[in-house]
């Protein structure tokens, strides 16, 4: 595996058109280093205006390139990234929006050539001025038939830029299960230093990432995924499951949380659901985790419901209250186990 820091951490915002012209207006209009300093009036006169044409071609294309080459290639994108990429803003769309940027960095170096070689066989002074002030007219024209990709751009890389950084150098345990079935209680329990916070398409708070030592296993990540695998997934939108499938790319396996007391305030029946859902998505990467084993007297009705659907379906079951800390280190052990032989999780 390879460390996978967010590939988009360093992706160029781009400046709005108007900041781009503003910028490159004033200093082509500066002091600018480039001009010769000749005797003859006109030479003078030309090289300034040559050296204002080029300055304001310089200025603009640098920054659309910069913006193009700090993009990441889409095409060597690890899968996850690359399924990321395609739920906050879509493949095609940012493809369409760089390509425009490229495009218009093309144009605006054909225009400053053009014009430039026009400037050089002028003698008159006011034709170079004008013919300097008709190049930069033609440039403004290209920028802002780019405007609404720029924009596109400056709206979405910042999004990219937040995407958390999963290091696909170490394991990955993702807490599934619905909400309220004691998921952060677990991932604080299973973690030795307390869970980060990382923005994530279409959750309600982010992925919440642990991480812990885990013997014969070294340095494991625990994630757990509020708003995503916390609910049917025939109740999602396309662009939803495409953030769903995203975590498979992941490479990890999924601790599923069941709650037979329902108290967490969803019936089992649901629970179940969801939990084949998962098993369609993951399989067979999946560890059946009982929790609120404390609440079992209070509730027998339901724990004995999901012992005989893991009897007729051949499921190990883990039980465990995460929020006593009863059979946590078991459960360790068979994330252990299945980590480090890929033992069957059923």
């Amino acid at each position: 595996m390879i460390s996978l820091p967010n590939p988009f951490e360093k992706a160029n915002v781009p400046l709005s058109v108007d900041e781009l012209l503003d910028i490159a207006f004033r200093r082509a209009f500066g002091k600018i280093k480039s001009v010769k300093l000749y005797r003859d009036p006109l030479l003078l006169y030309r090289s300034r205006e040559i050296a204002r044409m080029q300055t304001i071609a310089d200025n603009i294309t640098s920054r659309l390139e910069k913006a193009v080459k700090s993009f990441p290639n889409i095409d060597r994108l690890d899968p996850f990234y690359r399924e990321l990429l395609d739920v906050v803003v879509g493949i095609d769309d940012i493809r369409h929006a760089l390509g425009a940027l490229q495009w218009a960095s093309k144009i605006c170096k054909r225009i400053a050539r053009y014009y430039i070689a026009k400037i050089r066989r002028t003698e008159d002074p006011d034709k170079m001025a004008q013919l300097r002030k008709e190049a930069s007219g033609r440039i403004s024209s290209v920028l802002k038939r780019i405007s609404k990709e720029i924009d596109f751009l400056r709206i979405n890389i910042p999004k990219l830029r937040k995407l958390p950084d999963i290091d696909l150098t170490v394991p990955v345990v993702i807490i599934a299960g619905m909400p309220n079935t004691g998921k952060s209680t677990l991932l604080s329990r299973l973690s030795t230093k307390t869970p980060e916070i990382a923005p994530y398409p279409f959750t309600t708070r982010g992925l919440i990432i642990g991480h812990s030592e885990l013997e014969s296993v070294g340095k494991t990540q625990f994630i757990d995924t509020p708003g995503l695998l916390d609910r049917p997934l025939s109740k999602r939108n396309r662009i939803e499951l495409q953030a769903i499938v995203a975590l498979r790319h992941l490479g990890g396996i999924v601790v599923y949380l069941f709650d037979p007391s329902e108290t967490c305030g969803y019936p089992l029946s649901d629970q179940i659901s969801l939990y084949e859902d998962l098993i369609e998505q993951f399989s067979p990467d999946i560890i059946a985790v009982v929790n609120k084993l404390d609440l079992e007297r209070e509730f027998p009705r339901g724990f004995l419901r999901i012992r005989e659907y893991a009897r007729l379906k051949n499921i190990r079951l883990i039980e465990i209250s995460a929020d006593k800390g009863l059979g946590i280190a078991q459960l360790k052990k068979k994330i252990i186990s299945v980590l480090t032989e890929g033992g069957d999780e059923g």
